[in-house]
């Protein structure tokens, strides 16, 4: 019974193995033929798909994408216009984490009757001041004035800032928060904002030789009326652009019913002239005027020097002016260690007077101030850069020095203790 048991078993089992194998097999060819004709099947989009492929091959061209450190944001002047930006701290007033600083006008306290109001910098990520570099097509604005004769009491303090611009002059606005690039003289730690003038190249194309536009604008929250021209003409070598602008205005309003705004008269002129020469394949030179000049007229009450009571009135005029002149290289050498070299030489001149009258901090007697800020500079950049491979290599040299004046006078003259 054993055995025979047994011999079951092992035929069984041989039947099984035996199906097994032939299944396998079975299988196995199945499987071989289908990949035989799903090779055969593909085969021809394939030859189809190549052969379309070099019929209809199109090339695509596009510029690298450059990684650079910090965050930037650019501003044109259709979006500065839709914007309302019409001065110094309004073009700021819908970027994130940047906004524009200021002193009022007036005494008060760690004030003195003759400092100036206005904007002083930009606050960008918390830092501000003379920590937030200000330029206008690569020069540098002058600092802002501290007010060191009022020792302790004007620490961090300005009263005279660096509001030498009127935004429908310039082309786009770049402001860099952070870091800046090896490109940018390290001016500030805070951040940067560049002011890029207008040029021919904004209105003139290959088909269009030449541009004239006239713009008007009304402000009602300080009555503000802006008139300004812009003019460009020329062709593929020589090209240039004019823009005018007037502008009139007074004491912006407030919405208190208790406090008013000192009040104030002003008006500024401002003048800007870009040329392009194209010489030949290489060289490009660029040469630029940059010309502005506001005057103010305001009157405000004067305290006495323990801020208790109204002794006076102050009678004040600012002037501001402002003008640049630069010439700008920008040369592609035919040689293989760089590929661009921007040369550009400049001098800027800037001054900021201020004429107060009013009664003294005991109130008896007429004061006459006079408080200047002078401020000279000149200097030569050149960058250059090489790109290889995946890499971008930039170099260059900044030179600049800058002489500042700060008179500062009273008549009668105070009588020493």
């Amino acid at each position: 019974m054993t055995m025979q048991h047994r011999g079951i078993q092992i035929a069984r089992l041989n039947k099984i193995l035996l199906t097994g194998i032939m299944g396998g097999t079975a299988f196995g060819a199945l499987a071989a033929e289908t990949v035989a004709t799903t090779t055969a099947v593909t085969a021809q989009p394939t030859i189809s798909s190549e052969t379309n492929s070099k019929e209809d091959q199109i090339r695509v061209v596009a510029s690298k994408i450059k990684k650079e450190s910090g965050t930037k944001t650019s501003l044109s002047a259709s979006e500065l216009q839709k914007e309302g930006g019409n001065d110094f701290g309004t073009i700021m007033r819908y970027q994130p984490l940047v906004s524009a600083t200021g002193a009022a006008t007036g005494t008060g306290t760690g004030k003195s009757g003759f400092d100036r109001g206005g904007y002083t910098g930009y606050n960008i990520r918390g830092l501000e001041a003379n920590r937030v570099s200000i330029d206008v097509d690569g020069v540098e604005l002058p600092n802002a004035t501290g007010r060191s004769y009022v020792s302790r009491a004007g620490s961090g303090t300005f009263v005279i800032g660096r509001d030498y611009i009127y935004p429908y002059m310039y082309g786009a606005v770049g402001i860099d928060s952070g870091v800046t690039d090896v490109t940018r003289a390290n001016q500030a730690i805070g951040g940067a904002v560049s002011f890029r003038p207008k040029s021919a190249d904004d209105y003139l194309s290959p088909t269009k030789s030449g541009y004239f536009g006239y713009q008007s604008d009304y402000d009602s929250a300080n009555r503000g009326w802006h008139n300004g021209i812009t003019a460009a003409g020329g062709d593929e070598y020589l090209r240039g652009l004019v823009v005018i602008s007037r502008l009139d205005g007074q004491e912006t309003r407030n919405n208190s019913d208790s406090v008013d705004v000192a009040p104030a008269n002003w008006h500024s002129n401002t003048f800007l002239a870009p040329g392009s020469w194209q010489m030949n394949d290489n060289h490009l030179l660029t040469g630029t005027v940059d010309y502005y000049h506001k005057t103010n007229h305001t009157h405000y009450d004067a305290w006495n020097s323990v801020d208790s009571a109204v002794i006076g009135a102050n009678q004040q005029t600012s002037q501001t002016r402002r003008w640049t002149a630069s010439l700008n290289d920008m040369w592609h050498p035919d040689v293989a260690w760089v590929d661009t070299i921007d040369t550009k030489v400049f001098y800027q001149n800037t001054e900021a007077h201020d004429w107060t009258k009013g009664p003294s901090t005991t109130g008896t007697s007429l004061v006459t101030t006079y408080s200047n800020y002078d401020s000279k500079s000149f200097g030569i950049t050149s960058n250059m850069e090489k790109e290889w491979g995946i890499h971008d290599f930039r170099w260059g040299i900044d030179a600049r020095r800058s002489d500042t004046e700060r008179p500062f006078s009273q008549e009668p003259r105070p009588k020493l203790l």
